[in-house]
Order: C-alpha cells, then sequence, then structure tokens
C-alpha cells in the first residue's frame, strides 16, 4: 500500500490538493481516490454502515488499485495520463456498484469534509459562495502554510502519533478556513458538508497490504 500511504495525506489537512493539481501530476488523488482512501477507514465504514462482506471486496479493490497506479507512474506522460483516467473511471464504477444511494451521499459529505479548500476553491463552488479575491487568495496563503506544515510531519523521524497529529493540523486548518468565511458562506458551506463526521482517521504504515 505504498501508493496509498503517499496519497493519505490528502486526510490530514483540506488544503492539500488544490488549484491545477490532477491525478496523472505526481500521482495526486483525484476526487474518487479520495473517496476509497476514506472507504478504507473503519470508521467511516461504520458510519456507512458497510457490511464485512463489503469491506472485504473494498480492501481488495483499493490494494489492487494502488498497484496499478504505481505501475501507471511508470509510463511516459500521455500514456500515464490516459492509465489514470482509466483507474478514475474504475472507481467511479466500483463506487457506484459497491454503495447504495445513501452510502454514496454521505460518502461525498464526508470527502467534502476532508478536502474543502480544494472544493471551495472549484470556479462553481466559489462563484456559489460569493469569494472575493481577498478570500480565495488567504485561502491560497493557508494551503502553503498547511502543506508547509504537513511535509514537516511527514518527514519527522518515527510515527509514533502521526494519525493525532494529523487531525490536530486537520483541525486547526479547518478553523482557519472558517474564520475565512462570512456567517452566511459558513452556513453554505455546512449544508453542503452535511453532519460533521466524527470518526478517527488512522494513518496506514508504508509496505501494508490489509486485505
Amino acid at each position: 500500500m505504498r501508493m496509498f500511504w503517499k496519497w493519505a495525506v490528502v486526510l490530514a489537512v483540506p488544503t492539500i490538493w488544490v488549484g491545477t493539481a490532477r491525478p496523472q501530476d505526481e500521482g495526486l488523488p483525484d476526487g474518487t481516490t479520495v473517496k476509497l482512501l476514506l472507504l478504507r477507514q473503519k470508521s467511516v465504514q461504520k458510519e456507512l454502515k458497510i457490511t464485512a462482506a463489503v469491506t472485504k471486496k473494498i480492501m481488495a479493490f483499493t490494494n489492487a488499485q494502488s498497484e496499478a497506479a504505481g505501475e501507471a507512474l511508470k509510463l511516459e506522460k500521455a500514456e500515464r495520463k490516459k492509465a489514470f483516467e482509466e483507474l478514475g473511471q474504475k472507481n467511479k464504477q466500483f463506487l457506484t456498484k459497491t454503495l447504495d444511494e445513501q452510502q454514496n451521499k454521505r460518502l461525498d459529505q464526508i470527502a467534502t469534509q476532508f478536502t474543502a479548500l480544494q472544493h471551495l476553491t472549484k470556479a462553481k463552488v466559489a462563484k456559489k459562495l460569493k469569494l472575493t479575491e481577498e478570500q480565495l487568495e488567504k485561502l491560497k496563503v493557508l494551503q502553503t502554510k498547511a502543506r508547509k506544515e504537513l511535509v514537516e510531519l511527514m518527514n519527522a523521524k518515527g510515527s509514533k502519533g502521526i494519525s493525532e497529529k494529523f487531525a490536530k493540523l486537520r483541525e486547526k486548518t479547518r478553523t482557519s478556513i472558517l474564520a475565512i468565511l462570512t456567517e452566511e458562506q459558513q452556513a453554505q458551506v455546512r449544508e453542503m458538508a452535511g453532519p460533521p463526521f466524527t470518526g478517527e482517521i488512522i494513518f496506514e504504515e508504508p509496505g501494508s497490504k490489509e486485505k
């Protein structure tokens, strides 16, 4: 699960994948990959009331997709782009076939909460929220700061307490994001994201191949 460990930082800070980031660039995750990362979490499985049988399917599928993504990164740019597009389509099809409508809706909400800034800076959402240029600039500054802190955590020696540290960083960033928004915008965002997800997120160790 080395590829998923690399991508797992997306769950730590909701500002890390923004702007022009694409799944074929340095193996950055697209929206479906974020959802699959979340589905590997026991807390998310519990929230969505996912059965043991479905959990087994999720773990097997994500393990296989991780390996395929690792191979795709070895390809030339054009082939790599095509490979990641195909992986994204497979992700989408798997989610549609594996989860029911309510589960997919709640997963969408949880994913929005974990990738808040990426979601907010989308042109369509920014327009709906009526974000100002000043607000967008503040969000970009926050992104840079959060990324720096995240890299420092990732490069720190030892992994003891890493999940707790990531959770604190994510909460601090979430608070900072809300401080940039008006009360009306905050209300709109809360409506988009649904009830707060309070489950614990555990970061998998590099090389883990949990079934």
